[in-house]
């Protein structure tokens, strides 16, 4: 929606949620089996070696958006 106002997450602000996310869920092995995320996927976001995948950023209910960089001339 254009000009809606929601909550933005930079970097490592989704690996924080998806660290808590597991937790919350009871480690890593719970969160699996809930969300049927890939093993070796997960592991290795949550150790920083890879991003996060569409899939595993629909799991978090989260979307990628486009936002204007504010302050910066052309």
């Amino acid at each position: 929606m254009l000009g809606s106002y929601g909550r933005f997450f930079e970097g490592d602000d989704v690996r924080k949620l998806l660290h808590s996310r597991v937790k919350s869920a009871g480690g890593q092995r719970a969160f699996l089996k809930q969300t049927g995320v890939d093993r070796m996927h997960l592991n290795q976001v949550l150790k920083g070696k890879r991003g996060i995948a569409p899939s595993t950023m629909e799991v978090l209910d989260l979307r990628i958006v486009y936002t204007p960089v504010r302050g910066r001339r052309r």
